[in-house]
């Protein structure tokens, strides 16, 4: 509030001014996403670390950046929204793989224009290890209704392919219109199943890779950004 004097002939007079201000934000507020046409620019400060931004003490190296994943899942949203249009769908039911695909399907049906339906399937690959196991483990096969409906299976990663291809045929069953699967990443050079996603986000190379949503041992998911972890932090037994 700021206070203004001005004079008159007979006497002073105190006037009250507002002061309009810029809206200030918390360091770890979360943007809004995608609707929006600010950036999601503000660093994301850790305290206990004193990490903040695209960085983390235990991150080698940063693949993809926060920005460069805002940008390119709008554009993925858009492609989705525009190909199921064209089908003359106005509806698609989502089906997310459990945990890893959370962070990314969620901004990705920010952007998704139809009306959508949401679901999740829970599936193990991994376990606490670096490497995914031959056979993976699902745990909770979805409760929705798929028959004749347009549904587009949402993961983080897509690396030997088993677990995506043992999901498809799963979901296969229930006879839906259409079936895609839609892929941040996608590991090429670790493929086992044959298995090609529809939608892909960035190709990967063969590297151990953390953040938005992938993690190590339950951790990491909360990164803003996708990143190599290091070599020392790949051993669960060396952790505190």
């Amino acid at each position: 509030m700021r206070v203004v004097l001005r004079t008159f002939p007979s006497r002073p007079c105190l006037f009250a001014l507002p002061v309009l201000r810029a809206p200030r934000f918390h360091a770890n507020a979360i943007m809004p996403f995608p609707h929006t046409n600010v950036p999601p620019h503000m660093p994301v400060f850790n305290a206990r670390t004193g990490a903040g931004g695209d960085s983390h003490p235990d991150i080698e190296r940063v693949l993809f950046s926060r920005e460069a994943l805002y940008e390119r899942v709008n554009d993925m949203a858009f492609k989705i929204s525009g190909d199921y249009a064209a089908l003359g769908a106005t509806e698609i039911t989502v089906i997310a793989v459990a945990n890893g695909a959370m962070v990314f399907a969620a901004d990705l049906l920010r952007g998704i224009s139809l009306n959508t339906r949401f679901d999740t399937v829970r599936a193990s690959s991994y376990y606490d290890g670096t490497s995914p196991v031959s056979v993976p483990r699902i745990h909770n096969a979805g409760r929705l209704e798929l028959g004749g409906r347009h549904v587009l299976l949402v993961d983080d990663i897509l690396d030997t392919g088993n677990t995506l291809a043992l999901l498809r045929d799963m979901l296969e069953v229930h006879r839906p219109a259409t079936l895609r699967t839609c892929v941040l990443l996608d590991k090429k050079a670790r493929r086992v199943t044959p298995y090609t996603a529809e939608y892909v986000g960035f190709d990967v190379p063969d590297v151990f890779v953390v953040g938005y949503g992938l993690d190590f041992a339950e951790r990491y998911r909360n990164l803003p950004f996708i990143g190599t972890l290091k070599p020392e932090r790949q051993d669960i037994s060396s952790w505190d």
